[in-house]
């Protein structure tokens, strides 16, 4: 499995991170966040705006926007959080990575 350490750069749509294998990688969020915005209630199309999108931030394992989504509690409250992606996820969108299908097949092989 991988997750991001850190965030090293961050320009529109792509983010370069350090990943736990110590290899630097630049993720390309622009084809998923193009496809999220056909729906705009999508909670992704928000991050087509270049500012919203450089909000990004990391916690140790994936990138996380604060304030991205609304959840709603057991007794009916509603409260913001975080809108984030999978790290897998993630390490499929960065540039010559290898797919995560590709590699779950080798693991189990």
């Amino acid at each position: 499995m991988k997750w991001i350490i850190k965030i090293i750069e961050n320009r529109p749509y792509k983010i370069t991170c350090l990943w736990n294998d110590n290899i630097i990688r630049t993720i390309d969020l622009e084809g998923f966040l193009k496809t999220a915005a056909r729906d705009p209630n999508n909670s992704y199309s928000q991050l087509l705006n270049e500012n919203r999108f450089s909000e990004v931030q990391c916690d140790g394992s994936t990138l996380f926007w604060e304030n991205g989504i609304t959840m709603n509690d057991i007794d009916g409250n509603t409260y913001p959080a975080a809108l984030d992606i999978d790290p897998d996820v993630l390490f499929d969108m960065t540039i010559n990575a290898p797919s995560f299908k590709k590699r779950r097949k080798e693991t189990i092989v």
